[in-house]
């Protein structure tokens, strides 16, 4: 188990607020804490917890990046704890100040089918007998960041971020910009899977 490069104890005054935003009164303040001492210590010993979502450290080697044209940014993903989802954590960088940024304005991601080119996908309507319902493009909206999923606002400066699944086709739309298509990393597979090839093979 390692702890998180970024991770701080809590002080006396902050140990204090967290065991009575846990129910914690002051009658029942030690045995609170005896009883999360006793719970922390049986996970620490089942081999901690997983911690997601930390944005790397400067001059982490274990972060992809695409540059943003004529931008001064650059979208940057890393493991951030994800890869038991098959996971990336993505989020907006300045490489001028070499400093993670909220989305800019006039900035949206977009996903799935919704990221395709016109005429990247030709869709034919189906036989009246097969089921639509789960066939169907997804809506075109933008994806919303776990800031804004889980109602953060403020939001504070530079901690915004995603989580996308990996190999995913994304598209970066900006007022007064073309459409910038560009695609999650994909982590090397476990095994090797043999790959159809087309034709048939000779003896």
């Amino acid at each position: 188990m390692s702890l998180v490069p970024s991770w701080k104890p809590l002080d006396e005054q902050g140990l204090r607020d967290f065991l009575f935003m846990s129910g914690a009164t002051e009658d029942t303040l030690e045995s609170t804490l005896k009883a999360y001492n006793s719970v922390t210590e049986m996970t620490l010993q089942r081999g901690g917890v997983r911690v997601i979502g930390v944005k790397p450290e400067p001059g982490d080697p274990n972060v992809y990046t695409i540059r943003v044209p004529d931008s001064p940014y650059c979208l940057r993903m890393w493991a951030g704890g994800m890869d038991y989802w098959g996971q990336f954590c993505l989020d907006f960088f300045d490489i001028e100040h070499k400093a993670p940024v909220n989305l800019p304005a006039g900035y949206a991601l977009y996903g799935g089918a919704s990221s395709l080119p016109p005429g990247g996908a030709v869709v034919h309507a189906l036989p009246a007998h097969m089921a639509q319902a789960n066939v169907r493009p997804p809506q075109g909206r933008p994806l919303g960041s776990w800031e804004r999923n889980m109602g953060i606002t403020p939001i504070p400066d530079g901690a915004e971020k995603w989580s996308i699944p990996e190999g995913m086709p994304l598209m970066l739309r900006r007022d007064g910009h073309p459409d910038f298509m560009f695609q999650m990393p994909r982590r090397q597979a476990p095994v090797v899977f043999a790959q159809p090839q087309m034709g048939y093979p000779s003896l």
